[in-house]
Protein backbone atom coordinates (compact mmCIF):
# COMPACT_ATOMS: atom_id res chain seq x y z
CA UNK A 1 0.00 0.00 0.00
CA UNK A 2 1.21 3.76 -0.69
CA UNK A 3 1.25 5.50 1.92
CA UNK A 4 -0.49 9.00 2.35
CA UNK A 5 3.13 10.83 2.18
CA UNK A 6 4.12 9.29 -1.23
CA UNK A 7 1.10 9.98 -2.93
CA UNK A 8 1.21 13.71 -2.39
CA UNK A 9 4.65 14.18 -2.88
CA UNK A 10 3.69 12.49 -6.28
CA UNK A 11 1.00 14.74 -6.51
CA UNK A 12 2.95 17.95 -5.83
CA UNK A 13 6.14 17.00 -8.43
CA UNK A 14 3.43 16.46 -10.66
CA UNK A 15 1.71 20.13 -10.03
CA UNK A 16 5.20 21.74 -10.28
CA UNK A 17 6.34 19.73 -12.94
CA UNK A 18 3.32 21.50 -14.45
CA UNK A 19 3.99 24.98 -13.54
CA UNK A 20 7.08 24.21 -14.68
CA UNK A 21 6.45 23.10 -17.99
CA UNK A 22 3.54 25.98 -18.64
CA UNK A 23 6.48 28.26 -17.40
CA UNK A 24 8.49 27.52 -20.03
CA UNK A 25 5.91 27.22 -23.07
CA UNK A 26 5.20 30.63 -22.84
CA UNK A 27 8.87 31.69 -23.51
CA UNK A 28 8.06 29.88 -27.25
CA UNK A 29 11.55 28.04 -26.94
CA UNK A 30 11.68 26.36 -30.73
CA UNK A 31 10.75 22.53 -30.52
CA UNK A 32 14.78 21.83 -31.43
CA UNK A 33 16.40 23.70 -28.30
CA UNK A 34 13.32 22.06 -26.34
CA UNK A 35 14.07 18.40 -27.30
CA UNK A 36 18.02 19.19 -26.61
CA UNK A 37 17.53 20.35 -23.05
CA UNK A 38 15.13 17.16 -22.46
CA UNK A 39 17.92 14.96 -23.58
CA UNK A 40 20.58 16.90 -21.49
CA UNK A 41 18.39 16.62 -18.20
CA UNK A 42 17.83 12.90 -19.39
CA UNK A 43 21.47 11.81 -19.04
CA UNK A 44 21.78 14.16 -15.98
CA UNK A 45 18.75 12.87 -14.16
CA UNK A 46 20.28 9.23 -15.48
CA UNK A 47 23.43 9.95 -14.66
CA UNK A 48 22.68 11.04 -10.83
CA UNK A 49 20.46 7.68 -10.80
CA UNK A 50 23.32 5.49 -11.35
CA UNK A 51 25.79 7.34 -9.25
CA UNK A 52 23.61 7.26 -5.98
CA UNK A 53 22.45 4.15 -6.47
CA UNK A 54 25.83 2.89 -6.39
CA UNK A 55 26.71 4.87 -3.74
CA UNK A 56 23.90 3.02 -1.81
CA UNK A 57 24.46 -0.34 -2.69
CA UNK A 58 27.01 -0.72 0.29
CA UNK A 59 28.58 -3.54 -1.67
Amino acid sequence: MISPEVVFSLLAMTAAAFLAWRSYRSHRVPFEKSMMMAVAWAVIIAGLTFIVSRLGSGA
